[in-house]
């Protein structure tokens, strides 16, 4: 409780600074001229993930379309705390755009059908989803649910089953297998009607909770995998060619203030957000293959698994949440755009 308190009171800490600059909201000066807004980004994943080069393009092209008129100050690798800290600095105004993931389902339920297993086949899969009505829908959602207002989508990539000692071919070789997974209730649950045994645990103690054997296997993207060196401690994964999850992660930020912005600067926002939003899509697709290569080369197995055995297995799970969410015609809209 006292650090995440702390890391709250740091971004709001933060955004006083900022505001006693002369960042806030663009005000008219003296010569007829304004100061610049400044926008907190922050998200957990380091400076090697794709979040960053999307932040960093959006920061780019922002401040070159405003004149100025916008900054961003970029916080990744958690410096502003963990998701859950992030999405209510976000609500609290300390912190102005986030990525949200697992964590963000406690303020906006609609978010676990995205972390359903197997229910997203790839990368292709996703951008058909983003391209739907899907999207236009969770959006809504999200923000009835939770006040925020979903500006674009960045990719997490497609991830896989790791394991420190078994190969996973089928749902029967999940039996017991204690699973690091997100905080996040329709994942955890889809991994246990799988029959594994999820463990929520924060991204930055994944390998220090497999290297003590607290988990024996994680579901993590591949390039985190390679990033936080999981392949010098697993030895298997599932193949690429079918993505454990591959959901879009909305960027997000409050309602509230999206809807104190003028026109122009929701239309600046919007503008800026869809073509760095699109890079880092991109720049996911690059970098998920240099690591796959990369884990492969270190000696990691890959194992092809049963897909329609998965499928059949989980499908339970997936027509539970979309009913208790009153989400069933968004399960099929996702279902329908699955094969291009």
């Amino acid at each position: 409780m006292w650090k995440r308190s702390s890391l709250r009171l740091l971004a709001a800490v933060i955004t006083v600074g900022l505001a006693a600059t002369g960042c806030s909201r663009p005000t008219n000066s003296a010569d007829g001229g304004t100061k610049a807004r400044n926008l907190v980004f922050a998200y957990i994943t380091p400076e090697t993930f794709p979040y960053h080069d999307g932040a960093k393009k959006f920061k780019e092209l922002i401040e070159q379309n405003s004149g100025g008129k916008f900054t961003v100050q970029l916080h990744p690798a958690g410096q502003l705390g963990n998701e859950r800290d992030i999405n209510e600095s976000i609500l609290d105004g300390a912190v102005h755009i986030g990525v949200g993931a697992g964590a963000l389902a406690g303020l906006a339920p609609s978010v676990n059908l995205l972390e359903l297993p197997f229910l997203i086949k790839n990368q292709d899969h996703m951008q058909r989803v983003i391209d739907s009505p899907a999207a236009a829908e969770l959006a809504k959602r999200i923000k009835e649910e939770g006040k925020f207002e979903v500006i674009d989508w960045f990719s997490t990539g497609d991830s896989s089953i790791q394991s420190v000692d078994r190969p996973i071919r089928t749902p029967a070789d999940l039996k017991g297998l204690k699973l690091r997974s997100i905080e996040n209730p329709a994942l955890a649950d889809a991994l246990q009607t799988l029959g594994a045994n999820p463990t929520p645990m924060p991204f930055g103690e994944v390998y220090t909770g497999v290297q003590t054997g607290v988990v024996k296997g994680a579901t993590l993207d591949w390039g985190s995998v390679y990033s936080l060196k999981l392949h010098e401690l697993i030895k298997y994964a599932t193949t690429p060619d079918v993505a454990f999850l591959a959901e879009p992660r909305p960027v997000i930020m409050s309602s509230a203030f999206w809807d104190s912005l003028s026109d122009e600067e929701r239309k600046l926002i919007d503008e800026s957000m869809a073509e760095a939003a699109k890079y880092e899509r991109e720049v996911f697709r690059t970098k998920q293959q240099e690591a796959i290569d990369n884990v492969v080369k270190a000696g990691v197995t890959l194992t092809d698994i049963d897909e329609k055995a998965f499928d059949d297995a989980v499908r339970p799970a997936w027509d539970k949440w979309a009913k208790q969410l009153k989400a069933e015609q968004l399960l099929e809209q996702i279902l329908a755009v699955r094969e291009g």
